[in-house]
């Protein structure tokens, strides 16, 4: 993400391939305290704090959460001023402020909202973010972002995206909404809204069905074209739903389940970049420090000069890399069972590969997955793993883990975690010996938990290694205990539970003739890529590919920017308002890694048995890995659209994923890199009723008959804009140009 950063100066180039995309995401000049500072700030060494829990009481959890701006300490000697929430129980339906003292811990850690299956997650969002005056990057349309505009996104929970209506005037988990400070101003009448816009205040009302997996989530804003700023400015936190205890046991050698828990902490990581004057650099560069250091990375580094052209020089400056808002902590594993634990990538558009590396030993220390992107990971002791690292998405290398006296136990090991934005994972630490048995730590055992960097492609980022955390490993002669997991990835396999706890809100959608099943045998395909001609931008395409692997004559759709009047995909779920099923197929035709996200629903990713329709073995097939989101490896070789993929000019890397709609609505799938998802790689998709379900009785279908229909559906076919309306045509998505460049 190469930054321009002030104003609509020139953006700096970076190199995709013949085509330089240029990021035009700029940062706000109010955005920081310009007290010019100098030095190398020297990271803490505190032991990690835990973020601030806000739990739900007698089934509702009812919270004031304002955006706002506030200056960042912790990055002391620079003084950055950042974007957070501030939350409070809220007191009354026209609450605006939190009381003085109800401030805990640090806001840009991030807080932690604490919720059981059942719950109602009631939120007032309050706006009082600053105006952000070279946002759009270009008069027109879109000007209204400088406005900053805010939303709530709830990711990854299977939730109602319903609009409000006259009778409910609270929001779903709904993207298609914007909430402006009105101190900032109005939005100009001609603007490109892709939702209703309100103003200081927006109401959500999010029912978790009774059905819901307990997990771990988070939450963001989603204003298409700005998301990567407010989140790299520090707007996000975490869910958590039930407890670990629901599908992580501990297990004492005698094989029997207790219900004592291991010790469990959460692990938000956010990135910041401060250049030298403290202004908080909001389009981030990957290629802001140094590519290779010698010196040690405790917490972030320092500023550099790039191979390329930017608008601002680095040096002086610093990348922070935190968890809870906090530099290098400490993280004591006190007991001889370990801890887990609970670890979001809560970055806009970082990617970390993480290790617990024992220097003392020179090696990597085996971590046992509980679960990835909420869901846990229930597979017996002989489990393939090749097929486990397929089915996980390349999220880790799966390896055996050992048990007792030569035998290998349940569950599964990695040396490695490749968390890209918005992934989750939850992990057992544990003290473990070179050959990867749990042991009772000798005197003086430590780690340090780092990410070792990752490159994402000859037209992507190369993101650096850090070294995020010192772990020490108490000494204890307690007796060991392992770990059972269950109960979480066979239950959420086929989500119809959870399309009958939404049944009375799928059934306020209306529902469309014209949203009709796939073919047997047939399959959507999304391509990822930019767009060949001008204007150019980043994109999604699609097709519909039949049994034999052909294009469905009239079904393409050339790769475009996000266009939020017309879905891409429409489909209605099955008889009865019960889920529906379909496949997928993921190319990513770039030179550059892109993340796959869907709302309101989970996938797993299918192995080439299930593919090709063989037989797999039973006890991994019912216990799928269950996620939301999935990283699509670059092409190799070099292709500017879908015609040269198709003429073999670049080699992809296709994921086939089974997605469960059980939530009917409006909603979006995008690359959650969230700068990509900023510059158009996003795409509409509505979920509609099933017709059959609004007339299941004689009485439905007799007043049907005399155009008197029932009256379920509520919900608006088309997003509801108050005041503005959409237009419809495609929305350019003015934060990327693209300059054609020699190679």
């Amino acid at each position: 993400m190469t930054p321009s950063n002030k104003g609509n100066a020139p953006a700096s180039r970076r190199r995709i391939g013949a085509l330089a995309i240029l990021l035009v995401l700029t940062e706000l000049s109010s955005c920081s305290e310009r007290t010019p500072v100098a030095g190398t700030p020297i990271p803490a060494a505190d032991e990690l704090r835990e973020p601030p829990v806000f739990a739900s009481a007698n089934g509702v959890l009812d919270l004031l959460v304002i955006a706002r701006a506030a200056p960042l300490f912790q990055f002391a000697p620079y003084r950055p001023t950042a974007w957070v929430y501030e939350i409070c129980p809220r007191t009354s339906d026209d609450a605006r402020s939190c009381p003085a003292l109800s401030a805990r811990g640090d806001l840009y850690g991030g807080a932690r909202l604490q919720l059981s299956p059942g719950d109602v997650l009631k939120i007032r969002l309050i706006n009082q973010l600053p105006a952000h005056p070279a946002a759009s990057g270009q008069a027109g349309g879109d000007s209204f972002l400088d406005l900053n505009p805010t939303n709530l996104h709830t990711h990854g929970l299977l939730v109602s995206p319903r609009y409000a209506t006259p009778a409910d005037p609270t929001w779903g988990d709904n993207v298609f909404i914007y909430t402006f400070n009105s101190a900032n101003g109005a939005p100009d009448p001609d603007s490109n809204l892709h939702g209703t816009a309100l103003f200081d205040a927006a109401d959500y009302s999010v029912a978790i069905p009774a059905s819901h997996p307990s997990g771990l989530y988070w939450f963001h804003p989603h204003v298409h074209g700005i998301s990567a700023q407010q989140i790299s400015a520090g707007l996000a936190g975490i869910i958590t739903i039930g407890r670990v205890s629901d599908y992580a046991f501990s297990r004492r050698r005698s094989g029997v389940d207790v219900a004592d828990t291991l010790p469990t902490r959460h692990l938000i990581l956010k990135d910041t970049q401060v250049l030298s004057d403290g202004t908080l650099l909001l389009s981030q560069d990957s290629g802001f420090c140094e590519s290779k250091s010698a010196a040690p990375r405790r917490g972030g580094c320092p500023g550099a000069v790039p191979p390329y052209p930017t608008q601002f020089d680095y040096r002086g400056g610093r990348w922070f890399f935190t968890i809870n808002g906090q530099q290098f902590p400490t993280i004591t594993v006190d007991t001889p069972a370990g801890q887990i634990w609970r670890i979001v990538n809560a970055s806009a558009n970082t990617t970390y590969h993480l290790n617990l590396w024992d220097p003392t030993s020179n090696r990597e220390m085996l971590l046992r997955v509980i679960s990835i992107d909420g869901v846990g990971i229930d597979v017996g002791a002989e489990t393939d793993p090749s097929l486990l690292i397929s089915q996980a998405g390349q999220r880790f290398q799966a390896v055996p883990c050992p048990g007792t006296n030569g035998a290998l136990a349940d569950g599964v090991c990695t040396t490695e975690l490749h968390l890209m934005p918005s992934t989750r994972a939850e992990v057992w630490v544990s003290y473990r010996n070179g050959s990867g048995a749990l042991e009772t730590a000798p005197p003086g055992a430590a780690a340090v938990l780092r990410s070792s960097g990752h490159w994402s492609g000859p037209q992507g980022d190369n993101w650096p290694a850090i070294d995020l955390a010192n772990v020490t490993f108490a000494r204890s002669l307690a007796r060991q205990q392992a770990l059972a997991v269950a109960g979480q990835a066979s239950s959420l396999a086929n989500a119809r539970n959870v399309s009958l706890d939404l049944r009375k809100a799928n059934a306020a959608v209306p529902s469309d003739a014209t949203c009709t099943p796939l073919a047997p045998g047939h399959m959507r395909r999304i391509f990822f890529g930019a767009t060949a001609q001008p204007p150019y931008a980043l994109g999604l395409g699609y097709e519909e590919v039949d049994a034999q692997g052909a294009t469905v004559p009239g079904t393409y759709i050339d790769i475009a920017p996000f266009d939020p009047a017309t879905p891409t995909v429409c489909i209605s779920l099955d008889r009865g308002n019960q889920a529906t099923t379909e496949r997928w197929q993921l190319v990513n035709i770039m030179g550059a890694d892109h993340n796959f996200h869907i709302h309101q629903a989970h996938f797993s990713v299918l192995s080439e048995a299930e593919v090709a329709g063989t037989a797999v073995p039973d006890r991994l097939r019912q216990r799928s890995v269950m996620m939301d989101s999935l990283p699509l490896l670059h092409a190799d070789g070099m292709c500017t659209s879908v015609s040269d993929w198709r003429a073999g000019s670049c080699t992809a890397h296709p994921a086939i994923v089974e997605i469960t709609f059980a939530v009917a609505g409006d909603f979006v799938y995008h690359c959650h890199i969230s700068a990509h998802e900023d510059a158009g790689m996003m795409a509409v998709i509505r979920v509609r009723s099933d017709p059959s379900a609004q007339y299941s009785t004689l009485v439905d279908r007799f007043l049907s008959a005399i155009r008197f229909p029932k009256d379920d559906a509520t919900q608006p076919l088309t997003p509801r804009i108050a005041g503005i309306m959409c237009r419809g045509n495609a929305r350019r998505t003015p934060q990327v140009g693209v300059r054609l460049q020699g190679p």
